[in-house]
């Protein structure tokens, strides 16, 4: 399966600052899910915290949605989010534990695909069965003792005539609501199913209505949010030259090819983000508001020094960047801030520092600045918080 963004569906509301635009706690639930599918990630810790805004930005803010009901969507009927229970009397041979995952499918995404191989791991008392369909993959693990499975992390894609209207229907008037105008012609569904029997339990899903315009993400049935795709003819130079500038101010004079501009939209969000590289994984990101062009978040990930693999040294990496003085990170995190959001951070006060991250507030409470910095106190990412009354 092509590679996808992270998945996400908590309220950036529900973290402690009232209607703000980005929450510590919401950036920590990104991180334990990209996690989840890339363990390289695991050792990189609170420094890449920042990293993975961009995608919090887009769908981790959506707002209250009713949840929707399965049944008819796209095969048998069935509750995204609630937790898995195994209760039929397992068939311990090959070919009752692969029907066991193969029913499992069938109830959690909708449809079956081929199996390509079973392997039972003994050491361990669990079998492996792995379906694909082209780049789809799918892979479930079921205790050969007890029948019990144990995790799964299933994907699907399905084509336009699989998917049922009213899902898509719904999307559009979601869209409308969030302020879209444009066309939005669906080609395509992917579905993914994540459990796991050592964690809480609990099924997730992640749904992707694919269209030519862009993408359409639910998180456990409730809609999440929107990335619709701009050509550069469909925003200003004024635009792009901001980016540009907020760049320099991050990094220095480097230029990077401006690859992709998205409008990311979600129930209090409507904004531009601009990623520079030679694809979507490209190291740098600018973020705007949509309206009003303000810069929000601006990041170059080629700043950051990843961490040793040798437990020696990266404890020193740590103990370096905690140990390093407020005052002198406050006084550079100044030098970009204060240009890129027009502000004061000199009058900001630190309220939160962790490993390659540090948090300051306004006086008055109502501005906070999130920057993520490498253990030569270099900063590689500025993220600016508004809450309102």
């Amino acid at each position: 399966m092509k590679e996808r963004e992270p998945k996400w569906y908590e309220e950036a509301r529900n973290g402690p600052f009232r209607e703000s635009r980005f929450t510590e706690a919401a950036a920590d639930k990104v991180i334990m899910q990209v996690r989840s599918g890339a363990p390289g990630l695991e050792r990189t810790g609170n420094k890449l915290r920042l990293s993975f805004i961009v995608a919090a930005i887009i769908l981790l803010l959506a707002g209250t949605g009713a949840l929707l009901q399965q049944k008819g969507l796209l095969g048998e009927g069935r509750q995204a989010g609630m937790f898995y229970h195994e209760v039929k009397t397992p068939d311990l041979t090959d070919a009752g534990l692969r029907k066991t995952a193969e029913r499992i499918m069938q109830e959690q995404l909708g449809k079956k695909l081929p199996v390509v191989s079973l392997e039972r791991m003994e050491r361990i008392n669990e079998v492996r069965i792995v379906f694909e369909d082209g780049e789809y993959t799918s892979t479930l693990r079921i205790n050969t003792e007890i029948g019990q499975v144990t995790e799964w992390n299933m994907n699907v894609f399905y084509p336009l005539k699989e998917i049922d209207p009213q899902l898509i229907n719904e999307a559009v008037v979601n869209l409308r609501d969030n302020g879209y105008e444009g066309n939005f012609t669906v080609t395509g569904l992917e579905r993914s199913s994540q459990y796991s029997l050592v964690s809480n339990r609990e099924v997730r899903t992640h749904d992707v209505l694919l269209g030519k315009e862009g993408r359409i993400d639910y998180e456990n049935g409730i809609y999440a949010g929107a990335t619709i795709n701009l050509n550069r003819n469909e925003v200003s130079e004024e635009v792009i030259q901001k980016s540009d500038r907020a760049l320099k101010l991050l990094r220095g004079e480097r230029e990077d090819h401006l690859y992709q501009i998205t409008r990311g939209l979600a129930a209090k969000w409507d904004v531009i983000i601009l990623k520079y590289g030679e694809d979507e994984n490209g190291p740098s990101t600018v973020i705007m508001d949509y309206a009003t062009h303000e810069i929000l978040h601006v990041q170059d990930n080629s700043l950051h020094i990843e961490e040793s693999y040798d437990s020696k040294i990266h404890g020193e990496q740590d103990t370096k960047i905690l140990t390093m003085d407020n005052a002198k990170l406050q006084s550079s995190a100044a030098v970009i801030a204060d240009e890129l959001f027009g502000i004061r951070l000199e009058d900001y006060t630190v309220v939160n520092k962790m490993i390659g991250n540090i948090l300051f507030e306004s006086p008055s409470g109502d501005s906070r600045i999130y920057a993520a910095y490498n253990d030569e106190g270099v900063f590689y990412a500025m993220v600016r918080q508004i809450t309102t009354p």
